[in-house]
């Protein structure tokens, strides 16, 4: 069992936890980068261990009922079907596009919450929650589960940050309600990019001896963090990554 693997689970467990985005979006660049994996099985090893770490850090979060379940089941009726859709897209892109398109994705994400927090502090939410219509929810849903199915993550990158932009909800509550969703949502993906033979059961394994324990320290630190702090953290990590990672996988041949 390689201890590189290990080191990167635990590394991947505590933030992805922390920051409540399942792991796989943060795990592909760095299995990429440290263990080395072809661009395919870097996209496809972590996805698996996505339920591992999103059902870990709900637990932490369960006693404080910050849990949306009208919005997560809505959101899981429609990301599913899509996720499944965009999981087979996979065998008709090149390996490297897909590199280059996830660091794209998670530089922007970083991007919108840096100015979201420099601009106004936090994001003005209503004293009642909102209430969006069904089919909003599984527009938004269908569109995050597409994309995350073509990237081989649960859709935890996505989600945060469209519960807060579109249905108004303080961070923490969308980090838990992405949390129980993303549990649900990486399941079929993680059958198809196993069957598709982009999924390293191996090297799975060795990360997931680190992430176990420490997605549930990410997860309850993330607790006990402020909201605002949180929210910058999330968008300053984020696009450093994002961009260190684009310029690393543009120079690979």
């Amino acid at each position: 069992m390689s201890l590189a693997a290990i080191l990167v689970g635990c590394v991947t467990g505590f933030v992805a936890a922390f920051f409540g985005i399942g792991g796989s979006s943060i795990d592909t660049p760095v299995i990429r980068l440290f263990l080395g994996l072809p661009p395919l099985q870097a996209l496809g090893t972590p996805l698996p261990l996505t339920m591992v770490t999103a059902t870990i850090a709900f637990f932490a979060y369960r006693r404080h009922h910050l849990v949306n379940g009208r919005i997560a089941l809505l959101s899981l009726a429609g990301a599913v079907p899509a996720m499944v859709l965009g999981s087979f897209l996979t065998a008709f892109l090149s390996g490297k596009f897909l590199m280059l398109l996830t660091a794209v994705v998670l530089f922007f994400i970083g991007v919108d919450f840096i100015v979201k927090d420099l601009t106004e502090r936090t994001f003005a939410v209503p004293e009642k929650p909102s209430r969006p219509p069904a089919w909003m929810v599984l527009a938004v849903a269908g569109a995050i589960g597409l994309l995350s199915g073509v990237l081989a993550n649960g859709g935890g990158i996505f989600f945060v940050p469209a519960f807060v932009i579109f249905f108004h909800m303080r961070i923490k509550e969308a980090i838990a309600t992405t949390l129980v969703t993303v549990a649900f949502v990486a399941l079929p993906g993680s059958i198809i990019h196993f069957a598709l033979g982009h999924v390293d059961l191996a090297t799975t394994a060795a990360i997931a001896v680190g992430v176990i324990p420490m997605a549930y320290l990410g997860a309850r630190l993330d607790i006990r963090t402020r909201s605002k702090t949180l929210m910058l953290l999330y968008g300053l990590v984020m696009a450093a990554f994002a961009v260190y990672f684009f310029i690393n996988q543009a120079a690979t041949p």
